[in-house]
């Protein structure tokens, strides 16, 4: 026997006559007349190809055949309404999530104050934020464990679509340093300074070391730190003076603590991954948008 063609009106109506126990109950829940519940019931008997209910003493008894298929209808209705529940929260951006990974110089700052915005709005939202060196950072985003990626590394990587951004650096001086008082900070100032380094093979640290020894700066370098958070907190201390991307600056800098404009600009450039050839939900694509608008508004914040 070919497998039987059931209608979603046959199927209401053997609900219905299960849920309530009669053919009047059910076809006034269904509003119709009951004479279309019996049809589309004997209708449903024959496609199935076996009796559904019995007559006993004047009432709808439902037949040991019946009652295995209400238990699987049952099933397949909870399957069915959970799939619809799905489709809905992806529709309204409850499921699926966003995996953020970021390098330290945003992922202790700025980019949680991005989530933070985005978590008020949207609180049914799951938003993780995973912090790593730039070279997780990218195979995060190439294993598409996350969705959206900041790093220093990745711009060229063919696996990757790249949106480059360029970030300002400061001189972080204590607030009682000699220094301290000037508009701005030339780079020969920092000759003979005691300067706090990034660990060597930081892309900064390159940049610096190689703008210094071209114009001759020889800054004292005796201590060494992995995240601006740290030289931030030397600085605050009188350990030294530091130079540090602007972000950071701001948003880690104390009172004990005083950000100047360097003369010749000195910047970074980071970059916002995501997998090639691979449209961005609809939750990444409202971060990426925060996240331009806000580093929009801060860089120009940062703009003497």
């Amino acid at each position: 026997m070919d497998s039987p063609r059931l209608s979603d009106r046959q199927l209401q109506a053997f609900q219905h006559t299960m849920d309530s126990g009669s053919v009047t109950a059910a076809a006034s829940r269904m509003r119709i007349a009951q004479p279309g519940v019996t049809r589309l019931l004997k209708q449903l008997e024959h496609d199935l190809g076996f009796a559904l209910f019995s007559r006993i003493k004047g009432r709808l008894v439902p037949t040991p055949e019946a009652r295995l298929f209400y238990r699987e209808q049952q099933r397949l209705w909870q399957g069915l309404e959970h799939l619809r529940d799905s489709a809905r929260r992806i529709r309204q951006r409850e499921l699926g999530g966003l995996g953020i990974s970021a390098m330290p110089l945003l992922g202790l700052t700025f980019v949680p104050d991005v989530i933070a915005g985005m978590a008020k709005d949207h609180p049914d939202q799951h938003l993780r934020l995973s912090t790593y060196r730039s070279e997780q950072v990218v195979e995060d985003v190439v294993t598409q464990r996350s969705e959206i990626g900041f790093s220093l590394l990745g711009g060229q990587d063919e696996r990757l679509g790249a949106s480059a951004f360029t970030l300002d650096s400061v001189c972080l001086l204590p607030r009682d340093h000699p220094l301290a008082g000037r508009e701005s900070i030339a780079l020969e100032d920092l000759d003979g300074q005691t300067l706090i380094h990034y660990e060597p093979g930081d892309p900064s640290r390159q940049t610096l070391e190689r703008t210094l020894a071209e114009q001759g700066i020889v800054p004292r370098s005796r201590l060494e730190v992995s995240l601006a958070l740290q030289a931030t907190r030397l600085v605050g201390q009188g350990a030294g003076i530091a130079i540090v991307d602007a972000l950071n600056a701001r948003a880690m800098g104390g009172s004990d603590s005083i950000a100047l404009p360097l003369q010749e600009p000195l910047t970074d450039t980071f970059y916002l991954l995501t997998p090639r050839d691979q449209p961005l939900s609809r939750l990444a694509e409202e971060f990426v948008q925060r996240f331009q608008r806000r580093f929009a508004e801060v860089q120009a914040e940062a703009t003497p």
